[in-house]
């Protein structure tokens, strides 16, 4: 094998009154320049780098002659000069030992500055990798963001490069966040989140930022706000979408790094939770000048085996050249060569002993770092580090290395580390006396002795939340998976248990610890009761972060425990309320297909057994909402009737508002005029009574909600001048709360009377606005509605075909969805555009899917105006006989549903346009008697002229 000269980087040390630098050849005492010779020099240079370390003559001899042939006398003569210069006495030595007949010794102690091993440790094998960062930070610091994965198996030294690279950038903004392994899903955003606190730490100038762009990422750092401004928070962005989230997190990145590039590192991506996944990937595709630089590690083979959605993001950013990937490989044998160059020049020359080494650890770094150690321990001279070598026996796996570390062990450390695995890869060392029920000052030495070895801990970066007890990390995540596995299961159970005890005893402190990982925990320590209890909380956390996919993901697999854990009052009640909050995140994130209906259905069975469930009122509420939604209108009918009872029975009035809204949505869609106004009038009072919000139940304010719904009942009874009242009050009160999902169900309710009434300039304005709505804040509810309504508007407006496709398109989007409410009305929106497209014959096809979706439902509410539409298609092909019939038919159903202003507007098309009898003619005079309110209305007005023509 022909290999190049290892070579070791230069030396830079201090030690008592001299500071050594070979990079520009000097020797300083005291800052002063020592005189000394090329040779003496080397010679110094060469022992240094290896302190405390006897070094053979051969090995001086070749580090500081290379291959010349030279005596031991050229040796000794460059030891005396520099003694010389270093006024060390040979006798008493203070910093070069004469090792009798075998060579010398550098026994000086570094007394300031990084240690003489840490300062001579070169960068091995991973020059192209460094430089590769190096030019995608620069690109980041110019405006071109850039994200970066760096990629690898466990130990080939990830988190070495990212700290061999964050440390030649010199004073840069770098925020850092690690992905924790959780049995299950995560923490949404974990590792943004501990990254972003970190910087608002180091800004205080960024809280007032994220107030103004990102509000939304503001309530999940709950220490920057104030309990009155987290509840205010969370009623403004009731209903607002994950979406939401992404897009606020580009704008604060895109204006923080207006002043400074931001370097982001995330480490061990293959646990990260799917929202950060998703996270990474909007900002990689997003148009954006920020001078951001994301660098993140994962491992590649766990990324294939968790079936990570990692991986196929990793594979289509790749194809769209939206990243790039810096892939670290295992150390050839030439650098295997220049690592052993570090601890013995001499054995980095041997090619058998080289050719071992790497055979024995596959060239991966941490193993080769591991094993050097090992064979080189205490050892007096090269042979016998060549002796252990090969009296090592090869390993069959990588991790009998680590075994190897692991029977060295004292017992008690063993015990030490294998609580500390449990703990995770990094640990407060509270929680891990605790968990031994050892005195914490013991702990701490006995962690602080570990660190010293530089195998198993190293010290962790200290947090807000870790001020007084230091914080401990393990030095390689293998490392800690090998102890953790190796520990007998019955050990691994009890370890968990008193891990998870003493979290909850420190969460009562005050120090913040995820439910997630309480969960996971418990469910370790076969705790089924408890880790459920802590899966529902880390659910209802995802909610708060916007993540309705991992709330799902966390509550089904909290459910799952269920068999394990003994009958009981609380196993019943975290049924429901897991079962709830599975049903509200699949209703957000999923529709309301089978996932969120099954949800509902589980927890409203057991809502039987535990009426005072605390969740009572998000689940009839929810679940009232969702079949209505679904079409499913007796169901809906049935909840509202069960939270009505239980309204009687506990006096809870949310209760029985919760049942007015569903009551008076049914009944509307049923078309039940009166009966709606009046469940609707009496949950108007409620909420006026309570005026709180509910924020906690309903995703918009029900004051609002109310008034829009009575406002559309109220133009069906020809009140206009109540309805528009209403309308009023009701968009005044959410210009008041300035909350997005209030604001979008005013222009709802709204844009349903301006359709009713036929003013289609007025229905695209609200359509805009709705728009603007849903993509501010990720309304998912709105997104189809305002596409129809502007659509409706189109086809109104002169562009009858283009509308008819944004309505089409809108539909089959929201059935695809598994909502069928209001179906017929869109339908019908689809056969008038088309009438008015002159598509006659596509028009009744239309509006015969209409009639028979209104058939299956139960849907009368628009009945009436697709009579209206069947009329006009019907005289559109001269059929007069057949219009005149529909409108007589849309006439008796206005009056079935008890809905004057419809009547009033088929008996005036009836009279205006073919032979209305004097029967139909008495009672379009008499309705205009009994409608004030729509004296000035555009029909109205054309039904007196009619009269009057007619009696004339």
């Amino acid at each position: 094998m022909s290999r190049p000269q290892p070579q070791p980087s230069p030396a830079r040390i201090r030690f008592a009154e001299f500071e050594l630098d070979e990079s520009n050849a000097c020797l300083l005492r005291q800052g002063t320049a020592v005189p000394l010779a090329p040779t003496p020099f080397a010679l110094l240079c060469a022992l240094a780098r290896q302190p405390a370390t006897l070094l053979s003559k051969d090995a001086l001899l070749d580090a500081v002659w290379g291959h010349r042939f030279v005596s031991e006398s050229v040796l000794k003569t460059a030891i005396s000069d520099l003694r010389t210069a270093l006024g060390d006495d040979a006798r008493q030595p203070r910093f070069i030992e004469t090792v009798s007949r075998r060579g010398y010794r550098f026994i000086a102690t570094a007394t300031t500055g990084a240690t003489p091993q840490e300062a001579s440790t070169p960068f091995i094998g991973r020059n192209g990798a460094l430089v590769q960062l190096q030019h995608a930070w620069e690109r980041a610091a110019g405006g071109q963001r850039t994200l970066v994965w760096l990629t690898g198996e466990p130990g080939i030294g990830k988190t070495a490069l990212i700290e061999q690279f964050i440390a030649g950038l010199g004073d840069v903004l770098c925020v850092r966040g690690h992905c924790v392994e959780h049995h299950g899903t995560g923490e949404p955003y974990l590792p943004v989140l501990e990254a972003l606190a970190e910087l608002c730490r180091t800004d205080p100038a960024l809280a007032e930022l994220l107030r103004s762009v990102a509000p939304t990422w503001l309530l999940q750092l709950p220490w920057l706000t104030s309990a009155a401004e987290r509840d205010a928070l969370r009623r403004d962005l009731a209903g607002v979408g994950p979406e939401r989230m992404l897009r606020e997190m580009g704008e604060l990145l895109d204006r923080y790094t207006e002043r400074r590039p931001l370097l982001l590192v995330t480490e061990d991506l293959h646990w990260s939770d799917r929202a950060t996944v998703q996270l990474l990937d909007y900002l990689a595709r997003r148009r954006s000048s920020m001078r951001l630089m994301w660098l993140a590690s994962f491992r590649v083979a766990e990324v294939v085996a968790l079936d990570h959605p990692l991986g196929a993001l990793r594979h289509e950013l790749r194809l769209r050249r939206l990243c790039e990937e810096v892939m670290l490989d295992p150390f050839s044998e030439i650098e295997v060569a220049d690592y052993l160059a570090l601890h013995s020049t001499t054995l980095a020359r041997d090619e058998g002993f080289v050719r071992a080494l790497y055979e024995r650890t596959d060239g991966v770094p941490l193993f080769v770092s591991s094993l050097i150690e090992e064979v080189m321990k205490d050892a007096t001279d090269d042979a016998v580090v060549e002796a252990r070598l090969a009296d090592m026996a090869i390993p069959e796996s990588l991790g009998a290395i680590i075994d190897h570390h692991i029977a060295r062990l004292g017992q008690e450390q063993h015990i030490l580390l294998a609580a500390a695995a449990v703990c995770g890869v990094e640990f407060r060392v509270e929680t891990l006396a605790q968990a031994l029920e050892r005195n914490l000052a013991e702990v701490i030495l006995a962690c602080e002795a570990l660190v010293r070895e530089q195998v198993w801990l190293r010290p962790a970066q200290a947090t807000e939340d870790t001020p007084l007890a230091p914080h401990y990390a393990f030095r390689h995540a293998l490392f800690r998976q090998v102890l953790y596995e190796r520990a007998p299961r019955a050990a691994r159970i009890h370890l968990h248990q008193r891990v998870g005890l003493a979290l909850e005893h420190e969460r009562g402190t005050g120090v913040p610890v995820a439910a997630a990982e309480l969960a996971m925990h418990f469910e370790r320590a076969r705790q089924a009761l408890a880790a459920m209890r802590y899966g529902a909380e880390a659910a209802r956390a995802a909610l708060q972060h916007f993540s309705p996919t991992a709330c799902f993901s966390l509550a089904e697999h909290a459910l799952r425990l269920l068999p394990q854990a003994p009958p009981s009052a609380e196993r019943d009640t975290l049924e429901i309320t897991l079962a709830t909050l599975q049903g509200m995140s699949a209703f957000h994130a999923l529709g309301v297909g089978a996932e969120a209906s099954a949800a509902f259905e589980r927890a409203y069975v057991g809502l039987a057994q535990q009426p005072a469930h605390p969740l009572r009122g998000r689940l009839l509420h929810g679940y009232g909402f969702l079949l209505c939604l679904h079409g499913d209108y007796a169901r809906a009918v049935a909840v509202a009737r069960r939270a009505e009872a239980l309204s009687a029975e506990t006096g809870d009035a949310a209760l029985m508002l919760a049942a007015c809204i569903v009551q008076g949505e049914v009944q509307h869609l049923q078309g039940r005029t009166r009966a709606s106004h009046g469940w609707l009038s009496r949950g108007l009072a409620l909420a006026e009574a309570a005026d709180d919000g509910r924020g906690e139940i309903f995703a918009a304010d029900p004051q609002v909600t109310l008034l829009g719904m009575l406002a559309i009942e109220l133009v069906r009874m020809g009140l206009l001048e109540q309805a528009r009242d209403h309308l009023r009050r009701a968009r005044q009160r959410a210009q008041a709360l300035r909350q997005p999902m209030t604001s979008l169900v005013a222009a709802w309710q709204e844009v349903l009377v301006e359709v009713r009434l036929g003013r289609p300039a007025r229905v695209a304005e609200l359509a805009e606005e709705m728009q603007r709505l849903v993509d501010e804040y990720s309304l998912a509810l709105g997104r189809t509605a305002c596409r129809w309504w502007r659509g409706w508007a189109e086809a109104h407006l002169g562009e009858p075909q283009r509308g008819y496709r944004h309505i089409r398109e809108a539909y089959e989007q929201h059935r695809r969805l598994g909502m069928r409410s209001g179906a017929s009305e869109v339908l019908g929106y689809a056969a008038e555009a088309l009438l008015l497209a002159g598509r006659h014959e596509a028009a009744r096809a239309e509006l015969g899917e209409a009639m028979r979706v209104a058939e299956e439902l139960g849907e009368r509410v628009y009945l009436p105006q697709l009579l209206f539409l069947d009329a006009a298609i019907a005289q559109a092909q001269g059929m007069s006989a057949t219009a005149a019939a529909a409108l007589r038919r849309a006439v008796a159903e206005a009056r079935r549903e008890e809905a004057p202003w419809l009547e009033l507007l088929a008996l005036e098309e009836l009279n205006a346009r073919f032979d209305a009898c004097a029967e139909e003619r008495q009672a379009l005079a008499e309705l205009l008697q009994r409608l004030p309110e729509a004296a000035d209305s555009a029909p109205a007005r054309r039904a007196r002229a009619l009269l009057l023509g007619r009696t004339a």
